[in-house]
């Protein structure tokens, strides 16, 4: 009994030493490192990136002119300041041509088309006047039986006047008739032989061969003047010049560009936003300052949208010519809500890099110049609504940054 304590004794001595132990060694592990013990570092992983040659945007070049060079540029600055604009959507649209203002010639009846007598058949794009000769349409008989038989009695009167002209011929030589007669019957065989002409002229465009039959047609007393019913373009030509047409077919197409309309697909969830009754600003696409830039009132067209795109279409009308049927254009649109506060800038201070970045040169003293990135948002007249840029206050060139550019990448003087 007393050796089997002593030994259970044991066994227990032996099991808190070996956990002391073991927690001795923990503590010395962990405060190894803060004793200064010698200890392998851990192994760092390599970066995934490594940059080189960045400049922050904050640190690009600044250009220092002497003053000369400044006065020689004419360098000129101004203030950016802050004002009150209405908010707008800049979209973009496409002109295109009312409904009416696109008018369809058509033939009247079935005949041969010719150039008017003055010049040549128009071509795609020309501008007309209401009034002018478009064509001739030179009609001919729908029943081929009656063309034919047209044909014979001409035939029979040419043949006829021939004979008679040559018996008056000989007569006048010997003496027996005046040079009245004689004259009389040369216009008789002059007037066979052309209504001869014309009738063959009608069987032969009747029968598809336009090319010989052309020059007694387009001469024809029954030729019919086709003329522009309104002043525009010639937006198409269907027919050449000697091709036969049946009535009603389509010759030419003439639209007016005193007031064409603006068509612009507006999201559905930004349509009830826009204020309709006030007037957009049309531009010609291009980021050229001088595009151009013009007014268009609100109207009321009929209703079309575009399920797929999520879009629906408002009209404007355009007060002038200066733009053309299906050209695409960008256009501001006024919202209905309050004015904002916006940074603006002068719009001669704003130039772009070949990237399409918007920058502007603040002036730090009287010859030196730093570039500063600015986010355009609109343009309103001669100012830019700005997103992004310098404080208010901060003086920036207007007359020479382009110069100033040119000078900072190597292509000024």
């Amino acid at each position: 009994m007393n050796i089997t304590h002593s030994s259970s004794r044991n066994s227990s001595s032996r099991n808190v030493m070996t956990r002391s132990l073991s927690a001795s060694l923990l503590i010395a592990c962990v405060l190894g490192p803060l004793a200064g013990c010698d200890t392998a570092p851990a192994a760092k992983s390599a970066p995934a990136a490594t940059l080189s040659g960045a400049i922050p945007e904050a640190d690009l070049a600044t250009v220092t002119l002497s003053p000369q060079a400044v006065s020689r540029l004419g360098i000129e600055t101004s203030a950016l300041d802050s004002s009150n604009v209405a908010p707008s959507l800049s979209v973009g649209g496409e002109v295109v041509v009312p409904p009416g203002r696109a008018l369809v010639i058509t033939a009247p009846v079935a005949g041969v088309v010719y150039a008017p007598t003055n010049g040549a058949l128009p071509i795609g794009g020309a501008r007309v006047t209401a009034g002018q000769p478009l064509m001739q349409l030179v009609s001919l008989p729908a029943d081929p039986a009656r063309i034919q038989q047209d044909v014979s009695v001409a035939r029979a009167r040419l043949t006829q006047a021939t004979q008679e002209a040559e018996r008056v011929a000989d007569l006048f030589k010997d003496g027996l008739i005046s040079a009245r007669d004689q004259q009389r019957a040369q216009a008789d065989l002059a007037a066979a032989k052309a209504a001869f002409d014309l009738a063959s002229a009608q069987q032969s465009a009747a029968r598809g061969d336009t090319r010989g039959a052309s020059g007694a047609l387009s001469s024809a007393i029954n030729a019919l003047v086709v003329t522009a019913p309104q002043s525009g373009i010639i937006r198409s030509i269907s027919v050449g010049e000697g091709q036969s047409v049946a009535a009603g077919a389509p010759l030419t197409e003439v639209v007016r560009l005193d007031r064409l309309w603006v068509r612009v697909p507006v999201y559905a969830t930004d349509a009830a936003r826009v204020d309709r009754r006030t007037y957009a600003t049309v531009q010609a696409l291009g980021s050229d300052r001088d595009a151009l830039t013009t007014r268009a009132m609100p109207i009321a067209a009929p209703p079309s949208a575009d399920p797929m795109a999520s879009t629906v279409d408002v009209f404007y009308e355009l007060q002038d010519g200066a733009f053309r049927p299906g050209e695409r254009v960008s256009v501001s649109l006024p919202l209905g809500s309050r004015e904002e506060l916006a940074l603006v800038a002068p719009l001669a201070a704003i130039v772009r890099d070949m990237h399409g970045g918007a920058w502007v040169y603040e002036q730090m003293d009287s010859v030196t110049f730093a570039r500063r990135r600015v986010d355009v948002l609109r343009v309103i007249g001669d100012r830019a609504v700005l997103g992004r840029g310098p404080v208010v206050g901060t003086r920036v060139v207007t007359a020479g940054a382009a110069e100033l550019f040119g000078t900072e990448f190597g292509t000024g003087k």
